[in-house]
């Protein structure tokens, strides 16, 4: 999986590795794979409609802005993955 941001975080979590940078944007890759990412998807889910698990991808964008991102990163609007 892709993340693109204006800014990263000095410190990204182990499951993210910058791929491309230039001034204006910074590509991660991440690991979806890793567990303790697989700990951040288990921590977001939720019962999205009845009997149906999964994570939001608002929640999921937003957690991954702040784990990876810093201050000045795009806002969750702005951010695809």
């Amino acid at each position: 999986m892709k993340l693109y941001l204006t800014n990263v975080s000095p410190t990204l979590p182990p499951w993210a590795t910058i791929t491309s940078q230039n001034p204006n944007l910074v590509e991660l890759e991440i690991d979806e794979h890793h567990p303790d990412f697989q700990s951040l998807l288990d921590g977001l889910a939720s019962e999205i409609q009845p009997g149906v698990v999964g994570v939001k991808s608002a929640d999921l964008c937003e957690a991954l802005v702040n784990r990876c991102g810093d201050v000045r990163s795009v806002s969750v609007t702005n951010v695809f993955v």
